[in-house]
């Protein structure tokens, strides 16, 4: 192709707005089957607009025309296939797929997404054919990633005897579709999975690691010290080996302040993250000492640094919520929640425990201004908050109609409370009071229509 062509193109490209469709392909396919191609009509139907990228250039004009003329877009079932990966197939190819009869057939539904321009229509006809399908222990694998599969390997890996084996069947998921035969018959015929200490790490997320970091994990000698044993879950597959081998030979575990965080919980962070946490300078204050638990590493480095920096924490009123329940939030939801105008108020600040934070701020409103209305508001509950607010409005005049008082006494304190029923949960309310408040809700509801 001459330059004069190569500057056609990308002109034509930059007048409709397009370089995003530039792709090296197209100085093989030419100026004017390019134009063609671009110009066709069918570019302002909306379905066909996710199409137009540069899968495009796999398939000729004769070709895209053909398959953006099918008939079967019109169908509901297919418009989930319009994507840009069906130009790794050829019209003919297509067609047939679409017109597989075994496609009104429920089991199958869960196949019918675009990874399927990843087989052609033998595989795929075999793979629907399959007598496996029969058999109910199968029917979960029916799931659209089996198409990062062929047949055969699919066929091999159904036979494979280690599934009668009840070490390995929770690993029989459609997440196996990840591996291919070979890696899955090494990975179950590993002779470590006889050590009782490994057998919490046979789940399907196993399918996310391959055989070898799975050969070298097993082999790590740290698993002989008790201190790292309870890092052994199957969360361990998140990570890769030299990643696992970093962490567990931190010099910070033989630091008595750290030992809490080692759970398998560690591993829903990296090695980089939980080296800036553990290196953080506020572990020397005592104050956040008790901070330091597993559930620390539901949260990140940087939501980790913000909420110990915050000077809220010097408030009184804010310094029972200072717990490891914490790393359940998020800074921003924190800020909010403590920046509340209940706080200012006295008869609200009893509400200012750990479990506050893990309501939402709707909640909190909704449920103070709903009791307010009904003059208990200074008995409120943080269970009560928990409820939604329209059930919680239902529960209450429930109590009003049958004459139940919506203040009790505490045989305990001798002092004025909430009554309980009122920070019950549903089941509660039911095994405890025979209250069944979807009951109650639904003839309210239907009084109110």
């Amino acid at each position: 192709m001459n330059l004069n062509e190569v500057n056609k193109i990308k002109e034509l490209l930059k007048k409709i707005n397009r370089l995003d469709l530039y792709s090296n392909r197209l100085f093989e396919i030419g100026y004017k089957n390019i134009d063609k191609i671009l110009g066709m009509p069918e570019w302002n139907d909306e379905r066909f607009k996710g199409l137009l990228t540069p899968n495009i250039w796999n398939s000729n004009y004769d070709e895209i025309k053909n398959v953006l003329a099918m008939p079967e877009w019109n169908d509901e079932r297919f418009k989930g296939l319009l994507t840009s990966n069906i130009w790794t197939c050829s019209y003919d190819n297509i067609k047939k797929i679409l017109t597989i009869p075994e496609w009104n057939d429920k089991r199958f539904k869960g196949l019918f997404t675009s990874n399927i321009w990843q087989s052609n229509y033998d595989e795929i006809k075999k793979v629907l054919l399959m007598p496996e399908w029969n058999d109910e222990k199968y029917q979960d694998l029916l799931t659209s990633n089996i198409w990062n599969n062929n047949y055969e390997n699919i066929k091999k890996i159904l036979l494979m005897p280690e599934w009668n084996d009840k070490r390995f069947k929770e690993l029989l998921t459609s997440s196996v579709w990840g591996s291919n035969y070979d890696e899955i018959n090494k990975i179950l015929r590993m002779p470590e999975w006889n050590d009782e200490r490994f057998k919490e790490l046979l789940t399907s997320t196993i399918w996310q690691s391959n055989y070898e970091n799975i050969k070298k994990v097993l082999k790590m000698p740290e698993w002989n010290e008790e201190k790292f044993q309870k890092t052994l879950s199957s969360n361990i597959w998140k990570t890769n080996y030299d990643d696992i081998i970093k962490v567990l030979r931190m010099p910070e575990w033989n630091d008595e302040r750290f030992k809490e965080l080692l759970t398998s919980n560690i591993w829903n962070r990296n090695y980089d993250e939980i080296d800036k946490i553990l290196s953080m300078p506020e572990w020397n204050n005592e104050k956040y000492q008790k901070l330091l638990t597993s559930t620390i590493w539901q949260s990140n480095y940087e939501n980790i640094k913000k909420i110990l920096k915050m000077p809220e924490w010097n408030d009184e009123r804010f310094q029972g919520l200072l717990t490891s329940n914490i790393w359940k939030c998020n800074y921003e939801d924190i800020i909010e929640k403590l920046y509340l105008p209940y706080w200012q108020e006295k008869k609200y600040i009893h509400l200012l425990v750990p479990s506050i934070l893990t309501i939402s701020i709707s909640n909190i409103s909704d449920g103070i201004n709903l009791l307010k209305k009904y003059n208990i508001d200074a008995y409120i509950t943080n269970r009560c908050l928990r409820m939604k607010t329209t059930t919680l409005e239902f529960l209450i005049n429930y109590l009003i109609e049958n004459n139940i008082d919506l203040i009790t006494i505490s045989k305990r304190t001798g002092r004025l409370r909430l009554n309980s029923i009122l920070s019950y949960d549903k089941v509660q309310l039911k095994k405890k009071c025979g209250i069944d408040i979807n009951e109650i809700e639904k003839k309210k509801r239907g009084y109110q229509r």
